[in-house]
């Protein structure tokens, strides 16, 4: 289900005949698009949402993050240092 077709979500707290709480989710008109959860059940859903909210959260700013250059593969050229006034060589070790 794209987020197009998505309508409204409704989150429903039912008290059943013996005592017992549940958690309803509808997410469409009519009794075959809900979903009945106890509260521990609920619970766990939430943490799992949340979570991966979260996790689309931050990737989304690594990819649109300056500070990350490194992950898009445009690593910049690093500058060599350059000799100090008096000094006949770079100060760094050169392969060779």
């Amino acid at each position: 289900m794209t987020s197009n077709e998505m309508g409204k979500v409704m989150v429903i707290l039912a008290a059943g005949d013996d005592a017992t709480d549940r958690v309803i989710i509808k997410m469409a008109e009519g009794p075959e698009h809900g979903m009945a959860l106890s509260p521990s059940q609920a619970r766990a859903l939430a943490t799992d949402l949340i979570t991966a909210v979260n996790r689309a959260e931050v990737k989304a700013s690594l990819k649109t993050s300056p500070n990350m250059w490194r992950r898009t593969g445009n690593t910049p050229v690093r500058q060599m240092e350059a000799p100090f006034a008096g000094e006949p060589q770079p100060r760094l070790a050169t392969a060779g």
